[in-house]
């Protein structure tokens, strides 16, 4: 497969007081190939999260290179950064982050009209199909106030799917929801990488990484190891998975 992003000799290091520093990630390597769906693992202060940012743009490392698609990405200015997250990258993160002043379907297209690579008739399009796939049609012209935390994370995954990205980026993006609402929202993003989406996501809870393919663990900065689960086809694979991914943690 294709490696279609790459983290380099990845650090991050932040001031520590006077006159010290806190190295957050230290050389990290990570390549993530095309169609993937990787989870990331760790404790809190193991540097997932701060992976997650560093490698997508959203935040700058101190060294190292990201490339994607072949193309150096930290390099970029941040005008093109800003333009490669819109076009190129979808996220979605434990708050659904949706504008209180739109309604869900306007939230879902306004990256996409932001972006202006198609006509408004094709997204707006688009945006139906996916709020159909995610069983959200019925809620369309309803303010964020009058649904649910699992419809409202639903609205989010499909903003984070309008312009098509070449990866999607989730930061806990279960961390919020209810046990019921969490295992919906993962198998829409299991079904959604089966049809070739790339996904990576930061998680703690060990039934979300089940769902995935790859699972990285991360301590101190560093990746320490990785188990491979395969990609998951049926929920009757899922105890298996967990008990697999229980016994390895």
């Amino acid at each position: 497969m294709t490696c279609l992003l790459e983290a380099v000799n990845v650090n991050k290091v932040y001031p520590f007081g006077k006159n010290s520093e806190q190295h957050v990630l230290k050389d990290v390597a990570l390549c993530i190939e095309e169609g993937e769906f990787i989870s990331v693992m760790g404790p809190s202060g193991s540097g997932k999260s701060t992976l997650l940012y560093n490698i997508s743009g959203m935040d700058k490392m101190t060294s190292g290179s990201v490339f994607m698609e072949g193309q150096e990405i930290s390099s970029l200015h941040e005008t093109d950064l800003s333009q490669l997250r819109l076009t190129k990258m979808g996220f979605i993160f434990q708050q659904n982050n949706l504008l209180k002043n739109l309604n869900i379907f306007d939230n879902i297209v306004l990256s996409a009209y932001m972006a202006k690579k198609e006509d408004r008739g094709v997204i707006d399009q688009r945006a139906e199909s996916l709020m159909k796939l995610t069983g959200i049609t019925e809620i369309a012209d309803k303010d964020i106030t009058q649904a649910s935390g699992g419809q409202l994370q639903r609205a989010a995954l499909c903003r984070a799917l309008i312009n098509n990205p070449a990866i999607l980026f989730g930061d806990e993006p279960t961390g919020a929801l209810n046990s019921k609402a969490a295992g919906e929202v993962m198998d829409l993003l299991a079904s959604i990488n089966r049809e070739g989406a790339t996904i990576m996501l930061v998680t703690h809870d060990a039934k979300v990484a089940a769902k995935t393919e790859r699972v990285v663990y991360m301590l101190d900065g560093c990746i320490m190891d990785e188990l491979q689960l395969g990609k998951y086809e049926e929920t009757s694979q899922l105890k298996e998975r967990e008990e697999t991914l229980a016994a390895w943690l």
